[in-house]
């Protein structure tokens, strides 16, 4: 399967900060998602939702850079939401143990 290249944009809303994710999520994604996530930490916003395009696969090294993201943002008191990942990345999350620290949702109007 070809590789999608990963995308990220920062779309702020008055109590939830959306960081859009297209594409695969791979090591190459993790500078961009890195200081995405800065710039969304220094919003003082504690809602965060992670919203994937729903075609997005999460590989290794990306579900490793997804750890290290929830982790930071629980230390910070951040609410974590994901949106838009297939089944199998869903039963990743759960595999890792994302799930107890993020909340899975089908859409933005469930937050």
């Amino acid at each position: 399967m070809m590789h999608r290249e990963c995308t990220i944009k920062v779309h702020k809303g008055s109590e939830l900060v959306t960081i859009e994710i297209l594409g695969d999520l791979t090591a190459s994604a993790e500078k961009p998602l890195n200081e995405a996530y800065r710039e969304v930490c220094n919003l003082n916003i504690r809602d965060i939702l992670l919203k994937f395009d729903g075609r997005s696969r999460i590989n290794s090294a990306g579900t490793t850079i997804l750890v290290n993201l929830v982790s930071q943002s629980q230390e910070k008191g951040f609410r974590v939401f994901v949106t838009g990942i297939s089944k199998h990345s869903r039963k990743i999350f759960e595999l890792v143990g994302l799930t107890r620290y993020t909340t899975i949702v089908e859409s933005e109007k469930e937050i």
